[in-house]
């Protein structure tokens, strides 16, 4: 429930709103359900709903705000090799939407080429 719920408001930052709709309409209205109807006390379930919601919505916010940060400084920085390494192609490339690429790679993606391209460079 909470992947659905951060892949929601990604799609809502990346301007998919419509998108974003229909997931919470559909996927995650399924996944609210199927949690509610497997606990017996309603009242129990619907507080750890809105707690797990507001704590993935807060996940959301900060890896907006690392990457509105990361990237940019991660661009400005040389390449290791000749070209350009997959982080500056990374951070020069425009946001899109998340389900654009089959296999989209994430923030920690990024980190962990950044970690490279230093080991790469150190001498």
């Amino acid at each position: 429930m909470g992947r659905i719920y951060r892949r929601i408001c990604f799609l809502r930052f990346e301007g998919f709103s419509a998108e974003a709709s229909r997931m919470e309409f559909t996927d995650l209205k399924e996944a609210v359900d199927a949690a509610k109807a497997s606990s017996p006390d309603r009242d129990e379930a619907e507080a750890l709903l809105r707690r797990l919601l507001d704590e993935e919505g807060e996940r959301v916010s900060e890896a907006i705000a690392f990457a509105e940060v990361l990237i940019p400084m991660l661009g400005e920085r040389p390449a290791a090799s000749q070209g350009r390494g997959p982080i500056q192609a990374a951070a020069a490339r425009p946001h899109r939407h998340a389900g654009a690429e089959p296999a989209s790679r994430g923030i920690a993606d990024f980190i962990d080429d950044m970690l490279a391209q230093d080991r790469r460079a150190a001498p």
